[in-house]
């Protein structure tokens, strides 16, 4: 008998829409950065030969980048509003005419998928239908059997076009 984690995966296997999953793997504070976290940009302008930062001051080390299947919806839309108006409101705070609900894998063609720690700074994004977006908010859903990775429901925020 197929698990709810395996008869998700099946439906978006079968009916899911092409996402990019993009990480930045910054992992190294940039030396720009100041005691409070910060990043100074100032530093930057005396060391024009150090390596750039992102936009909260860590150095990159590599990317991860992958096509995935999800089904990605706007949060306004009618297959959207099996969520309560406070289940919305946990996953975006105040909601934005381009906010979107996505429901991903925990795992992808051997890959694993994590929302946790995610960017907000815009180094991490999901790309979907020739726009970004920014994961404003993630939480992982066990399955009913007691698997504790069942799926991801994302909150997406429009960055931009790709």
């Amino acid at each position: 008998m197929a698990t709810t984690t395996d008869r998700i995966a099946q439906l978006i296997l079968s009916n899911g829409s092409d996402a990019i999953y993009h990480r930045d793997m910054a992992s190294t504070p940039c030396p720009c950065r100041t005691p409070e976290g910060f990043r100074d940009p100032v530093w930057h302008l005396q060391h024009p030969l150090a390596p750039d930062c992102d936009a909260s001051g860590m150095l990159p080390s590599g990317t991860v980048d992958f096509i995935v299947k999800a089904f990605i919806q706007p949060i306004q839309s009618t297959r959207a509003t099996r969520l309560s108006t406070e289940q919305v409101e946990q996953l975006f705070g105040e909601v934005q005419a381009d906010d979107h609900l996505g429901i991903f894998p925990v795992y992808w063609s051997g890959r694993e998928l994590n929302f946790f720690k995610w960017g907000l700074a815009t180094e991490d994004w999901i790309g979907y239908n020739g726009r970004k977006f920014q994961v404003v908010n993630a939480n992982l859903l066990p399955a009913p059997e007691g698997d504790p990775k069942g799926h991801w429901e994302t909150g997406l925020r429009l960055l931009g076009d790709l």
